[in-house]
């Protein structure tokens, strides 16, 4: 599910919109290709898309939306980064979406711009990403490493808000069992607990027996918020 949009003539930045909502991927994409360094905007609805596409070519920013209650925005950025370390990823989501945001960035994200952010503002968060003004990213800053987490939005100071009232300091990593981390990372990665299952020989009840024991461990109430969980608290990388 890919559509792109472009201005005319074609010139400038190349930017890929990942999300799940076609409502919320057509309006960042109105946005985002009425900046004048951004030549084209291309919209993908699913993950095994958005993979084929950076198999073959990479843009140069991906800005990838997130749901709290979700976790399919988190492992298409973490498999993004995962597959191509250099690639300027920006995350999009509610000052709500704080674990996932957290663990994007952990995993490599530049950075974090809320969903109603003006045309403006997300020209701001590209230029923060390494974009220039003539819509480019220069070596140095794909090649750079992400910048350390802070608590706050690449916008701090300005809106969008910070979502550092919505993030604590990890408590100690809590220790998992083997199985439990093998069961952690299949979800890290979007696979269901009877993918997961087949992988290790193991039964769908006994997968998810172990999830709930990793869910209590994590505290977290869901595989979106174990996963983003195991991220900030560094059990995963």
């Amino acid at each position: 599910m890919i559509d792109d949009r472009m201005r005319a003539p074609v010139h400038g930045a190349t930017v890929w919109v990942y999300d799940e909502r076609r409502r919320v991927r057509d309006d960042v994409a109105s946005r985002l290709v009425a900046l004048p360094f951004v030549g084209r905007v291309e919209v993908i609805g699913d993950g095994q898309s958005l993979l084929s596409r950076l198999a073959t070519r990479t843009p140069d920013v991906l800005v990838v939306g997130t749901q709290r209650a979700v976790d399919t925005g988190l492992t298409a950025a973490t498999q993004a980064l995962r597959a191509h370390p250099g690639l300027p990823v920006l995350v999009l989501g509610a000052p709500d979406d704080a674990e996932s945001v957290r663990a994007a960035v952990a995993f490599g994200a530049r950075g974090y711009l809320r969903w109603d952010a003006t045309a403006i503002e997300m020209g701001l968060g590209l230029s923060r990403a390494g974009l220039r003004a003539d819509g480019r990213i220069p070596v140095q800053a794909a090649a750079a490493p992400a910048p350390a987490w802070s608590g706050a939005a690449p916008l701090a100071g300005s809106a969008p808000t910070t979502v550092r009232s919505t993030v604590r300091d990890a408590p100690p990593a809590p220790a998992l069992s083997m199985r439990e981390m093998q069961v952690l990372t299949g979800m890290s990665q979007g696979k269901s607990n009877a993918q997961i299952g087949r992988e290790l020989y193991l039964s769908e009840d006994t997968i998810k027996t172990h999830a709930r024991r990793l869910f209590r461990k994590l505290g977290a109430k869901d595989r979106a918020e174990a996963v983003a969980t195991g991220f900030r608290r560094g059990i995963m990388t």
